[in-house]
C-alpha cells in the first residue's frame, strides 16, 4: 500500500489530496473516519461508473480502460474511486496500475497549482486525465482491429479470425456499456458543478464532452467489428463457391469418361470396337478430347 499527499496551500482554505494504492479495509475505513464519512464504499466487483451526491461531499466511481486487457476474453477496466468535500479529496484504486497515472496528475498540479481553485477543479482534472489515459486503449483497440481486418482479407480460411473477431466485438461491447454509465456520471457532475459558482460552464460540461466523443469512438469500432464480421462471412462463403466451381468443373469434365466408361461396360455380345486392336486407344483419345473440347469452352466462357 502507498499514500502521496499534495496540498494546495494557495486557496483558502487549502485543499488536501490523499491518495491511497491498494488500501486495506481497515486503512480505508481510518481515512473515511477522519473525514467523519460512513458509508460501504468498498469496491465489490461493480462494472459501472456511479455517482452520489451527500449534503457535505459527492463520491465517484470512474474507470480506466486498460490496453493489456485486450489479450483476455474480458475487458480490465479498473476502478477508481473519489470522495470530494469542500476542503479535500481522497482517492483510491485496488489495482496499482493506475499507480503512475496518479504520480504523473499529481506532478503536473503541482507544477501549474494555479489549476486547481477548489476541490472541485482538483476532482476535475483528475477525472479527465484519467479520461485522457482511454485514447491510448482505443488506440491498441484500432491496432487490433487493422491486423484482424488484414488476416480477414488474406486468411479467410483461419478458423482462429472467427474466434478473434468474436472476441473483439464482445470486447466492443463491454466497452460501449463502461463508456455508457461514465456518461451518465459525467451528466450529473456537469449538472452538480453548473450550480456552483467556482465552477464554470466549460467545467462542468468538458467531462461530459469527453466521455461523449469515446462513447462516439466506441461506436465506431463496433460498426467496424460488425464490417469485418460481414467481411469475413462472405469470404467464407466466397471461398466455399470456389470450391464448389472447382468440384463442378473437375465433375464435369471427368463425365464424358465415365459415360463411354459406362457404355463399353455393358454386358452385350457385340460391342463396336470391341475386337479392334486400337480400340482403347481411340476410346482414350475420344476422352481426351472430349475433355479438352469443355476445357476450352469453359475459359473461353471465362468460367475458370
Amino acid at each position: 500500500m502507498g499514500i502521496r499527499r499534495a496540498i494546495f496551500e494557495h486557496i483558502d482554505p487549502p485543499v488536501n489530496w490523499i491518495h491511497i494504492d491498494q488500501p486495506s479495509e481497515q486503512e480505508l475505513d481510518s481515512r473515511l473516519g477522519s473525514l467523519n464519512i460512513r458509508l460501504p464504499l468498498q469496491d465489490s466487483g461493480q462494472t459501472r461508473a456511479a455517482f452520489h451526491r451527500y449534503p457535505h461531499f459527492f463520491y465517484l466511481r470512474v474507470f480506466k480502460l486498460d490496453p493489456s486487457g485486450l489479450d483476455h476474453a474480458e475487458l480490465e477496466a479498473i476502478a477508481i474511486h473519489l470522495i470530494v468535500t469542500n476542503t479535500s479529496m481522497l482517492s483510491w484504486s485496488m489495482d496499482s496500475k493506475v499507480t503512475e497515472d496518479f504520480e504523473d496528475i499529481q506532478r503536473k498540479l503541482q507544477a501549474h497549482p494555479e489549476l486547481v481553485q477548489s476541490s472541485n477543479h482538483l476532482a476535475f482534472y483528475v477525472v479527465d486525465d484519467l479520461l485522457e489515459a482511454t485514447f491510448p486503449f482505443f488506440d491498441e483497440f484500432n491496432d487490433r482491429i487493422a491486423r484482424i481486418e488484414h488476416q480477414t482479407l488474406h486468411d479467410s480460411h483461419d478458423a482462429r479470425i472467427k474466434e478473434e473477431i468474436f472476441r473483439l466485438k464482445r470486447l466492443t461491447m463491454q466497452v460501449k456499456r463502461i463508456l455508457g454509465s461514465q456518461r451518465d456520471v459525467a451528466y450529473q457532475l456537469a449538472r452538480y458543478w453548473s450550480a456552483i459558482p467556482s465552477m464554470d460552464t466549460v467545467y462542468s460540461f468538458e467531462l461530459y464532452d469527453h466521455v461523449i466523443r469515446l462513447s462516439d469512438t466506441a461506436d465506431t469500432y463496433r460498426e467496424m467489428m460488425d464490417t469485418i464480421l460481414d467481411i469475413y462471412l462472405s469470404s467464407v462463403s466466397n471461398r466455399l463457391n470456389e470450391i464448389v466451381k472447382t468440384l463442378t468443373i473437375v465433375t464435369a469434365l471427368f463425365m464424358p469418361a465415365s459415360v463411354i466408361a459406362a457404355l463399353y461396360g455393358m454386358n452385350f455380345r457385340v460391342i463396336p470396337g470391341a475386337e479392334n486392336p486400337w480400340g482403347f486407344y481411340l476410346v482414350i483419345g475420344t476422352v481426351v478430347a472430349i475433355s479438352a473440347i469443355l476445357l476450352w469452352i469453359f475459359r473461353r466462357r471465362k468460367w475458370i
